[in-house]
């Protein structure tokens, strides 16, 4: 699969967006108990705080954007995976399906150094038709 350079840069960030989404979440997450712990006992009696649901589906928000976004980068790894290596006749595909599976975003983010960054199947081809010019 040729991507451009700036499609490879793009890629790069999506890669690194469910790491963001993550702490983003637990960010909101800790702030909105932290908030609601602060209020007086005797108004959560009487009605539930507004700000609590408001934060609640914020947070909601957050963990699906995230969660399509992982989804999105893995579906994607695994096409370029099975594309760029389509001749290989060794088990090279299925070790990095595994890992994508196993170990999820940090195996992503390695696939994305070592495979679609560099990509240098590609690389050595326009060394050899430049060479020949």
């Amino acid at each position: 699969m040729h991507l451009t350079k700036n499609q490879k840069i793009l890629v790069g960030i999506l890669h690194f967006l469910p790491i963001i989404g993550m702490v983003t979440y637990f960010i909101l997450f800790f702030s909105l108990f932290l908030n609601v712990a602060e209020l007086e006992p005797e108004s959560l009696e009487s009605h539930p705080p507004i700000a609590f649901f408001k934060g609640f589906i914020g947070l909601f928000i957050v963990l699906i954007f995230t969660a399509l976004i992982a989804i999105g980068i893995k579906i994607f790894d695994i096409l370029h995976l099975t594309k760029s290596n389509r001749n290989d006749t060794n088990n090279k595909v299925l070790i990095w399906i595994l890992l994508f599976v196993f170990t999820g975003i940090i195996s992503e983010i390695i696939y994305y150094f070592l495979e679609i960054l560099p990509n240098k199947k590609e690389e050595l081809e326009e060394h050899k038709t430049n060479a020949t010019l």
